[in-house]
């Protein structure tokens, strides 16, 4: 597991140093190489705990993600490994347990967004249907507007701004806004860039 990190990193072109791979042979009931507490030594004085899990979390999980897809049994053999691993107090879990997080972490404010705007757009619908019926006090929604219809707007268009703040805090939060905010810019200048009309080559 250790040998697809440091794949990985070189295929990721991230840095990943002498210290940083030996820390993750690190254990707290036996000495797995034998200058491993001076390793440890070194590391919290010169490295940051926190952002190294998350680096490593990041590698493993695109290494788990190759590795599944390179090999037939990746799968079962990355399961195994973990198995293995978690017979003993490796610092490695903590990575591991990190890395498989973070999918769940991802998926969650989605999900979220989801359900909300379905609830949102059923208390649409409800609404609607009240105010057509006069069941509404207008000083429940008198303050947005009198029109109608521009009333309706509005109020869908506070709700819908409540959600997409909510969803890019949870975003934010996270850390993953900056990545699909330079994925979305790079997709737009791409696209843009097509469009362009191709020279003809000079002979």
């Amino acid at each position: 597991m250790i040998s697809q990190i440091a794949e990985e990193a070189q295929r990721e072109n991230v840095s990943f140093s002498d210290v940083e791979r030996k820390m993750l042979y690190f254990t707290e009931t036996e000495e797995t190489l034998p200058d491993i507490y001076e390793i440890n030594e070194q590391f919290e004085h010169d490295y940051d705990g926190p952002a190294y899990e998350k680096k490593i979390a990041g590698l493993l999980r695109n290494a788990y993600r190759r590795f599944c897809r390179d090999s037939p049994e990746g799968k079962n053999r990355w399961k195994r490994a973990i198995a293995d691993l978690r017979g003993e107090d490796h610092y490695l879990l903590v990575m591991v347990d990190r890395s498989s997080d973070s999918d769940v972490d991802w998926w969650v404010p989605i999900l979220w967004g989801i359900g909300i705007s379905v609830l949102i757009f059923i208390l649409i619908v409800v609404e609607s249907i009240l105010d057509q019926k006069g069941l509404i006090p207008s000083w429940m929604f008198g303050w947005i507007s009198n029109d109608r219809q521009t009333r309706k707007f509005q109020f869908s268009l506070i709700l819908y701004g409540l959600v997409g703040l909510w969803f890019v805090v949870q975003l934010a939060k996270l850390g993953v806004l900056p990545e699909i905010t330079k994925t979305m810019f790079s997709s737009i200048l791409s696209n843009f860039a097509s469009l362009r009309p191709k020279r003809r080559s000079r002979r």
